[in-house]
């Protein structure tokens, strides 16, 4: 982005029909890359706003660490509740996976919408990088891949919050959440077994969506009381 700029089609319609904007309000402005300003309304088309930045560029809003969540897909609208509230909280990049006992693909035509649901979540929260949304995986074949640590495995009977190995400071970290019924003890130990540690979350058995945001919260916060 530069000193001017323009918005166009969704996003221009989002302003002059939803925000209802007017020539001269001042709005803040993203790219989805790090980049923010608060800019001025020049002009008003159709399907176009045009804008003029007001001062320099805003901080960027960076989570305390890069977190991937690998989560298998839970049914209905829960996902899209997930894909919400992960944006929100700073995950850096959501993948879904497909385990042995998985029951939901999602279609790259979901994904597309959920993209836009991520985009919604970041002007909403005020988030200015746009958390990353991968194709489906098999669990397995992204367990051997991510080379991010510490590499963390949703599991009852694993470790306790305390002992979870925690990333530093603006490091990566890997969360993997399995589907209803969990991960089988081959797909456990297979991981073992690729470096990954089992962690718990909690006393009870929880949802796909609430075990991947509890664990994310608490790993977030981790991260935020470590050192460089």
């Amino acid at each position: 982005m530069n000193g001017w700029f323009a918005l166009e089609d969704d996003e221009a319609r989002h302003l002059i029909r939803v925000r209802r904007v007017r020539v001269g309000e001042v709005v803040e402005v993203f790219d989805g890359r790090g980049f923010a300003t608060r800019a001025e309304v020049v002009a008003l088309g159709r399907d176009r706003v045009e804008l003029a930045a007001v001062g320099g560029p805003l901080a960027d809003r960076v989570a305390a660490c890069r977190l991937t969540l690998a989560t298998a897909v839970p049914k209905g609208e829960r996902f899209d509740w997930l894909v919400e509230k992960a944006t929100e909280l700073g995950v850096t990049r959501l993948v879904p996976i497909v385990a042995e006992r998985s029951v939901v693909d999602p279609r790259a035509a979901k994904l597309d919408r959920l993209r836009r649901l991520v985009v919604e979540a970041s002007k909403q929260c005020g988030r200015n990088r746009l958390m990353e949304l991968d194709r489906p995986v098999p669990w397995v074949d992204f367990a051997r891949q991510s080379d991010e640590r510490p590499r963390l495995l949703a599991h009852p009977g694993g470790l306790p919050a305390p002992a979870w190995p925690r990333a530093r400071r603006f490091g990566s970290v890997t969360l993997a959440v399995g589907p209803e019924g969990g991960f089988t003890d081959v797909e456990v130990e297979t991981a073992r077994a690729l470096g990954w540690t089992a962690i718990g979350i909690g006393a009870t058995l929880l949802r796909i969506e609430t075990a991947g945001l509890a664990g994310c919260a608490a790993i977030l916060a981790h991260c935020e009381g470590t050192d460089e």
